[in-house]
Parts: C-alpha cells; structure tokens; sequence
C-alpha cells in the first residue's frame, strides 16, 4: 500500500476516535443535566428567542441558538437556557430565561465585564456592579433589587416579559446555581417599586433594540423577489432580512448570496470548473402612495430639470418626466433641505425607492435612509398630494423652519 495511502487510512482512524470521544463526552454531559430533571432540546428553533430584544438579543445578524434545556428552578418558575450566538455576541455559556408577569422597562445589571455588551443609558456603579438603563432613577432600582442576589460574573437583564442571566455555566451544577440566582433575583425585582412599572408588549418575532417595530428573518428567500437583486447562478438565498411598515414607507433590506459556475480549459486540455460565490446587501424602500417618478443624482440618461438656484443645479440633477411635478416637488424649501442635508442620490420609479450606492445596509443606515426619505416627502407641499389623489396626505408634514 502506497505510504500516502497509509497517512490517509491514520487519519481517518484518529478522526474516527476523536469523534468517538467527542460523542461520549457529549453523552455523559447531557445526562448530568438531565439528572437535574430538565428536558433537553439539542436543535431548537430559533423562536425560542422571540420576544427578547434587550441585548445581547435584538443587535447584530446571523442570529442562531442552539442546545436548549427547559426546567424548574426549587421555587418552581419555569426557565429556558440555550445558547445564543450572533455577529455582535458569542458566549461559550448559556442564556437562561424566566418569565415576568408582564413588560417592564429594560435594564441590566452586571457583575464584572461581560464581553461588548452595550449600557442601556448612562451607567451607575457600586463596586464591581454596574447598572443602566435609559432612566437612572430606574437603574438605581434594578440595582437594588439584583446586585445583593448576583454572586457571578453575569448579566442580568430585564427584557419585555422576562429576566434573563447572560453567559450562565456550562456545567450542571454551576448552570444551577445561576439559575437559583435567577430566581432569586426574580422574586426581589417583583417585590420591588419596579413591579409597579408599565412597559409595551415584547415584539412578537426576532427584531431589534429600540426598532420594536422592525422584523429581523435570519433567512427567507421568498424577500428575494421583494427587490432588485443579480440574476444568473444557481442557489440564490435571502439571509438577514429586515422589514417594516416604517411609517408608510416600508422597507426590505437583506443579504443575498448567489453562486456561479465557470469552467476553463488548459493547455493541455484539461477541463476544470469552479464553483464561485457572491453576495450583496440590498435595501429598497416602497411607496404606500402614488407617486411620480422621480431622480434625484441618479443614472444617467433621461431629461434633466434646471432651476433658479444655480448652486443646486450644480449639486444635483433632477429627471422626471413631467417638469411641472418636478416643479411642485422641488421648491425653494425642498432644494434647502437636499443641499443642508448631505443628500444620498435617490430614485422613486414605480412605487420602488432606492437610496445611496449600496454598502453594508446596518441598521444606523437604514435609519439615516428612512429619516431622509421621511424629511424629503414631508416637504412635499398638500396641493400636491390631493393632485395625485393622496388624501390626507399619507407623510406627515415637516412645519417650515425644520
């Protein structure tokens, strides 16, 4: 046997043991969790996640969990802990999760550094405890209220409908003292003044901190169709999709993949083919109104609109099919606003809006994006709207001098 053929058969076999040993461990750590009664669930979904937005959720993409338990604490409140991981937070330990009788504010308490996690306002200390939340006065409640209880290195949050405890131990008996320090931490934040705090509802699906209207899909190619995306390849997939209403401009921003095959011949005619793979991120916003088309610095081709300010015909090109809309649209007070405004180039075109040159499309982005969008079409003026047949008028009106 030849002696590449003999390196390849040892390898093999020692991946074999590694693998061997890996899965009897695994076994042997399943079990001394499930000695403490609890139910494991070694591929959950990610919905068991819903609901959650205070980070480490509600931030980042690629947002997965995996290897769920799901028990009792000794004063019988039901708790979920897994494994969360995302672009924005990865934790070898576990996320452990107890229910509220209803939304309070957010907030968090930690004992320690916990990764990046973000402060939720601006912090307060008191030894190696440090707490936030976006009112101080509230902070110092969670405070209070969690710190004697937090004997770890932890986070604890509050989020919507539930408490949470961030990095928790692997480990059985670790994994429940954190969660017996959870429920502790439980029962004094309910038996204090921030029990008597009111907060809206969870979002009902994955979404983003302080965006609770914001749905956030890890992967849905059905949006693929909702955009302008490149055609040709094979395996065109949609992840990281956002949408909202977003105050009747709505929007789909997502992250498409795609892959191509080439195929080049040598010299000695060789046939080799390669399988190559792309991607692009994607953001197009839509109207809810009618809505002539409309450019702004974008493309081109097709017949360009002068005005009297000679600073902004130098800044900007405006094309549009009918010079008396442009007109209407592009007042004094709308060219003030494009040129103070840093304005992306910009096209409306069939209902589609599409913004800027592209890029990573985060969130802040989207947001600059929307608020434009919001202060371009709040400055179209009312005579306008009834002309198009748009009613009350479906963007609120930005006042003069804003």
């Amino acid at each position: 046997m030849p002696d590449f053929m003999v390196f390849v058969l040892i390898l093999l076999a020692l991946a074999a043991a590694g693998f061997a040993v890996w899965g009897i461990m695994r076994h042997r750590y399943v079990e001394s969790l499930r000695a403490k009664g609890w139910e494991f669930i070694t591929s959950p979904s990610i919905q068991i996640a819903f609901g959650l937005n205070v980070p480490p959720f509600g931030v980042g993409f690629d947002r997965k969990v995996d290897d769920q338990w799901l028990g009792k604490a000794k004063d019988g409140i039901p708790f979920s802990a897994f494994k969360y991981s995302s672009t924005e937070w990865r934790s070898y330990g576990y996320a452990v999760a107890m229910p509220l009788p209803r939304s309070l504010p957010p907030g968090a308490v930690s004992r320690g550094t916990i990764g990046d996690l973000p402060n939720l306002g601006e912090p307060i200390t008191a030894g190696e405890f440090t707490a936030s939340a976006p009112d101080q006065g509230y902070a110092g409640i969670l405070m209070d209220a969690i710190a004697p209880h937090l004997r770890g290195p932890y986070r604890v949050t509050v989020d919507h409908a539930c408490i949470v405890l961030v990095d928790a131990p692997r480990e059985a008996d670790p994994l429940e003292d954190a969660v017996e320090q959870l429920a502790a931490i439980r029962a004094s934040l309910l038996n204090s003044t921030a029990a008597q705090l009111t907060w809206p509802d969870a979002p009902a699906q994955l979404s983003f901190y302080e965006r609770p209207e914001w749905v956030y899909l890890p992967q849905a190619n059905e949006y693929l169709g909702n955009v302008n995306y490149t055609g040709g390849g094979f395996d065109h997939e949609a992840h990281d999709v956002i949408l909202a209403h977003n105050g009747g401009l709505p929007f789909v921003r997502l992250r498409h993949t795609w892959k191509t095959r080439h195929t080049r011949t040598d010299a000695e005619g060789r046939t080799r083919t390669d399988i190559r793979h792309h991607e692009e991120t994607l953001c197009e916003f839509r109207t809810t109104f009618p809505f002539q088309d409309l450019s702004v610095n974008w493309g081109l081709f097709g017949r360009s609109q002068t005005f009297e300010w000679e600073d902004f015909n130098r800044r900007f090109t405006v094309r549009t099919d009918d010079p008396r809309f442009g007109s209407a649209v592009i007042h004094q007070r709308q060219m003030e606003y494009l040129m103070s405004s840093d304005a992306p180039k910009f096209q409306i075109a069939s209902g589609v809006i599409r913004v800027g040159d592209g890029g990573r499309w985060l969130p802040a982005d989207i947001d600059w994006a929307s608020q434009f969008l919001h202060g371009f079409f709040g400055r179209v003026p009312n005579f306008v709207w009834q002309e198009l047949g748009a009613w009350p008028r479906p963007i609120a009106e930005v006042e003069a001098g804003s």
